[in-house]
């Protein structure tokens, strides 16, 4: 008897042990299995703390090929089980299977939407059909191809589904370029709610530009990316994924089907799922197995994940098709190669972080501030929780105060809102001091000078003299020549080219002060106009560009004017961009000045002095070369173009020599190390 114990228990085992396998498991993580980013004041991802673990890993629910999930508000999980053709509901609650909806008519259902009232639409591309059931899993409809004129060349074998308010539709069709197909609730064709961009290349934007018509419609066609997901919140609001891109991946749209983000937003280039909680926190997920969460504006909050193949971790997937999130914050996603569901639970600094935000939208600034006072103790360089003290301190009409928080935040925009108002206060507070200076300053000019005048205008006479010996230092004179150019620039450049004005010793000085005044308008301009900061710049790279481009042009130019019978000698082609150079260099030693004082709303002021003196400059270095080479407008314009020809010319050359300079050099290296080791 003992024994036939022991043989029933050795059977009984391997059977226990295959019913358990073949029931849901749930399995707890306690540590993230990878790291966390969040974005910083120059938009790159940097490690952050944990702002989601691993928390239930769901197994044996026999999913094969998984492709799309969806959370309705009694936290049911319905799962697009696709190589099984059929949809799972999963209660989050209990961890048990709630129902399993099968029908004679899927093929491979790929999409899943289930709407407030409990209808459930199922995308199946096989079917080339979208089936709607009620929450009891009986057949109410089948949306098939529209009849509609319009819609006669469109592929319709819809993938993904999403649902309005209104019960109007919106699929996602396999290899539909024209964007997300929009259907009424009895599956008329409303048209397409919205499109992507065709990312052109140089060379195609170029064709566009001089083809005709007729070599336009030889061409291969440009389609646009095609949507790889649709998405429907509560308020109505579309959002749409897209993959084959970085930049505008992940779009929400308005209801002309535009899209509502006011900058790019970042994402991964194989973007496959875009889900919105109730909050309106926006998550994506990527087939490598990337988490993005953003806010409802589009600002990146954060990023975890990653991508594995050989082994199973809790939290890293092999492929990522599809993520929801439930009605307590939880991140619920599938692996769509290994069939298994996997949890995250948000940690105290990301609850932190999304009670600070819902705080400021509901506008309690003050406890928002709290909170993100509270962020910026776990992390003094969070960008999120510097922006959302700054606003709090706008709003609380703290502008001195937000100033600081938006520079550490590198938020130029709203910066420029608080300088706004911090520079009104000084207006309104010392305005009255300052005009009072200058008009007293104008009132005590006219008196010296009528007191001079009185005494036979001594002062005045004495300006004079001092004039005069200024200009007996010839380098000082020449150098003053240069502000007369700009104004006389024909008459200034004939002197140069007689020999009477100017020197090379000016020329080089000026050249000088150009290359200072362009290195500060480069690094040293306003906050809100420095749009790159000085550690992320390649100085020696700007440095030597400068000066290569000036050394260039005054070669090319020589060796090109000296084969076209030019007149100017190589000295005086060194001159003539110095003395042509002042209105540039007053421009932008303007702007640098200038962009102290000025918001973004004034930004066209600078660029209007920019550009009045880059083309008054312009002019008259090409005035210049005209005068000097003794040339007729055509011939200047001719021997400029070869000019500019030959530079690049040259360029590449120099490109090309040395990078054969450093392959031999590399050559050399390896040779002499195999001498030293073989032979030493």
């Amino acid at each position: 008897m003992r024994n036939f114990n022991m043989i029933r228990n050795i059977l009984f085992l391997p059977m226990a042990i295959f019913l358990i396998l073949q029931l849901p498991m749930s399995v707890s993580a306690n540590r993230a299995t990878s790291y966390t980013y969040a974005a910083d004041e120059d938009k790159h991802w940097e490690r952050t703390q944990d702002a989601y673990l691993p928390d239930k890993t769901v197994t044996g629910l026999g999913l094969s090929s998984p492709e799309d999930l969806f959370i309705d508000e009694d936290n049911m999980l319905y799962i697009a089980d696709t190589g099984n053709r059929r949809v799972i509901k999963y209660d989050i609650n209990s961890g048990q299977v709630a129902g399993i909806l099968e029908n004679g008519e899927f093929t491979g259902p790929r999409g899943v939407y289930v709407t407030e009232n409990g209808d459930i639409y199922v995308a199946d591309t096989g079917a080339k059909a979208v089936l709607i059931f009620d929450k009891d899993f009986n057949l109410l409809n089948k949306l098939t191809r529209p009849d509609a004129p319009i819609f006669a060349d469109t592929n319709y074998e819809p993938k993904r589904v999403a649902v309005d308010g209104g019960g109007n539709v919106y699929l996602i069709g396999e290899g539909v370029y024209n964007g997300v197909i929009q259907l009424a609730r009895i599956g008329e064709f409303l048209g397409y709610f919205a499109v992507n961009d065709a990312d052109l290349t140089f060379s195609q934007r170029l064709q566009q530009l001089i083809f005709t018509r007729a070599q336009l419609a030889n061409l291969v066609d440009i389609n646009p990316t095609v949507f790889s997901n649709v998405f429907v919140d509560r308020n109505g609001i579309v959002y749409t994924a897209t993959s084959g891109t970085h930049r505008n991946g992940m779009k929400k749209h308005s209801t002309n089907g535009g899209n509502m983000f006011k900058t790019d937003v970042w994402s991964f280039d194989d973007l496959t799922d875009v889900y919105v909680d109730g909050e309106g926190l926006i998550y994506a997920c990527s087939a490598s197995g990337y988490i993005n969460i953003y806010s409802k504006n589009g600002e990146e909050i954060f990023e975890f994940g990653s991508y594995v193949t050989t082994v199973d971790i809790a939290g890293l997937f092999t492929s990522l098709p599809s993520i929801a999130v439930d009605v307590d914050g939880n991140i619920w996603a599938v692996d769509g190669a290994k069939g298994y569901l996997q949890s995250f639970r948000p940690t105290e600094y990301a609850q932190t972080v999304y009670t600070a935000m819902n705080l400021y939208e509901e506008g309690r600034y003050e406890e928002a501030m709290e909170k993100w006072n509270e962020v910026l103790r776990l992390n003094q360089m969070s960008v999120l929780a510097h922006n959302g003290v700054g606003k709090a301190y706008l709003h609380a009409e703290d502008y001195e105060a937000s100033l600081e928080h938006f520079k550490v935040a590198n938020n130029k925009e709203y910066y420029s809102q608080s300088f706004w108002e911090v520079r009104n206060t000084w207006i309104q507070k010392w305005m009255g001091l300052v005009l009072g200076l200058l008009i007293g300053l104008l009132v005590l000019r006219g008196i010296v000078k009528a007191v001079d005048k009185r005494h036979g205008g001594r002062l005045a006479q004495a300006k004079l003299k001092a004039h005069a010996r200024a200009e007996t230092i010839p380098i000082w004179k020449d150098i003053l020549y240069a502000l007369k150019t700009p104004r006389h620039p024909m008459d200034c450049y004939y002197e140069i080219r007689r020999y009477r004005q100017g020197s090379v010793a000016a020329a080089t000085v000026i050249y000088a002060l150009f290359f200072i005044d362009f290195m500060a308008y480069k690094t040293v301009k306003g906050f809100i106009y420095q749009t790159v900061k000085v550690e992320n710049m390649d100085i020696g790279s700007i440095v030597l560009g400068f000066f290569v481009l000036l050394g260039l042009f005054i070669i090319c130019n020589y060796l090109v004017t000296s084969i076209n019978d030019g007149d100017g000698t190589f000295r005086q082609i060194f001159m003539i961009p110095a003395y042509g150079l002042m209105p540039v260099m007053i421009a932008l030693l303007a702007v640098t000045c200038v962009s102290y004082v000025l918001t973004y709303n004034e930004s066209f002021l600078l660029t209007l002095a920019l550009l009045i003196g880059v083309v008054w400059s312009i002019v008259t270095i090409f005035i210049g070369l005209q005068t000097v080479h003794d040339y007729t407008f055509g011939e200047t314009v001719k021997s400029v173009i070869l000019t500019v020809v030959f530079m690049i010319i040259v360029a590449v050359i120099g490109i090309i020599i040395s990078i054969m300079w450093n392959s031999l050099y590399t050559f050399l290296t390896s040779v002499g190390k195999e001498m030293i080791q073989n032979v030493f």
